[in-house]
């Protein structure tokens, strides 16, 4: 619920009079995600599953530059233990620049920086800091509309040290125990963008 607070917030910056002399867009994302193994603080190996996610983005546009927030959804599990789930929602400011390659196509690349909240169903929610970069296709379809095709790269520094419950035992048993790992997530996307 709190990252959608985020999001409504985050839409300040673009209100106000830069919204009438700067073109604005919105994109809606679909894709997979592939998500690489994490090691626990007692080096057991974590597994998430390569599943389907859905994102959103509001963009400003500046000639070929474009700044604003993206948000992604994405619900996996354990390979191995299909009964734990773990939910993820990143919300990113994300930076990109676009380099024409046709009058019709273009072609990008962007950083982006923000946040990941991970709920497991199996313990409580934490928020990690996330960053990544990435790039991609996009075709002018006309009337405002483009189509798109990206990779995306998500790094997120897993640590929950701070916030361990484990059915009341220590840590040392605790499924979802990081002293500090790096997940790592590639999205593959296809979207369709408004601009107006």
């Amino acid at each position: 619920m709190r990252s959608y607070v985020w999001l409504a917030l985050g839409l300040g910056l673009f209100s106000g009079s830069a919204l009438a002399d700067n073109g604005f867009g919105v994109t809606l994302y679909g894709g997979k995600s592939s998500n690489q193994e994490l090691h626990t603080s007692q080096k057991a190996v974590v597994n998430l599953a390569d599943e389907n996610h859905f994102g959103v983005s509001f963009d400003r546009y500046l000639d070929n530059k474009r700044y604003g927030l993206f948000y992604s959804m994405l619900e996996t599990e354990f390979e191995d233990a299909p009964i734990q789930k773990v939910d993820m929602e990143y919300l990113m400011f994300q930076s990109a620049i676009d380099v024409e390659i046709t009058d019709n196509l273009d072609s990008y690349i962007g950083a982006q920086i923000g946040v990941n909240k991970v709920t497991p169903n199996f313990e409580e929610p934490d928020h990690f800091f996330a960053a990544g970069f990435y790039g991609g296709l996009k075709y002018d379809l006309g009337a405002g509309f483009s189509a798109l095709t990206e990779i995306r790269w998500l790094a997120s520094a897993i640590k929950n040290s701070s916030k361990v419950r484990c059915d009341g035992s220590d840590e040392d048993v605790c499924a979802w125990h990081f002293d500090g790992d790096v997940l790592n997530q590639f999205q593959l996307n296809v979207g369709l963008t408004y601009r107006f």
